[in-house]
């Protein structure tokens, strides 16, 4: 089943890739924050294909969008690995302890992935601006996953993302 699911998931996120430059330039700019009809972006409702609700799927893209069109037509808007690697790798030269104080903090974040209310889109659009700015992509149908479950009682999202960032480097001995 979860192979059916992240189909769906990489299905919706090559739907967000083929938006034409000025459709990402709306989501980049939030398209009305949480919900994409009341906004300008009345379109992405027929790219979501039941895959996530609304709020959620709308999350995704405007995060997805939050790289330049030319890095997304060129791919470089993507990272294996859970949004926990992706912050390690986006922080790893930097010395702010602001900047490594934002992980935890994200991980506290309360998002709920029916009405897209709470305080983790702001925190998640924020890092990602960061680790587009330092060139560092995302696994978008994991991290459109992993919103979907970010509630559930066992925090199995959070733990993970937690492992990801916190676990030491392999590295050859």
């Amino acid at each position: 089943m979860k192979t059916a699911e992240a189909t769906r998931e990489e299905e919706f996120i090559t739907r967000v890739e083929s938006l034409d430059s000025g459709q990402l330039a709306r989501l980049r700019r939030g398209c009305g924050e949480r919900d994409p009809v009341e906004g300008r972006c009345p379109w992405l409702i027929e790219l979501i294909h039941g895959v996530a609700s609304e709020p959620t799927a709308f999350l995704a893209a405007s995060l997805l969008a939050q790289y330049s069109t030319a890095d997304i037509r060129a791919g470089r808007h993507r990272l294996s690995g859970d949004f926990g690697h992706t912050w390690k790798v986006a922080i790893r030269q930097s010395e702010s302890d602001s900047i490594k104080r934002r992980f935890p903090v994200l991980l506290d974040g309360e998002f709920d992935p029916r009405t897209g209310e709470g305080d983790l889109p702001h925190r998640l659009r924020q890092m990602v601006r960061y680790a587009a700015g330092k060139g560092v992509g995302v696994e978008w149908p994991l991290l459109l996953i992993h919103l979907k479950f970010w509630n559930e009682p066992d925090k199995w999202v959070q733990k993970r993302w937690a492992r990801s960032f916190f676990t030491a480097e392999d590295t050859d001995i």
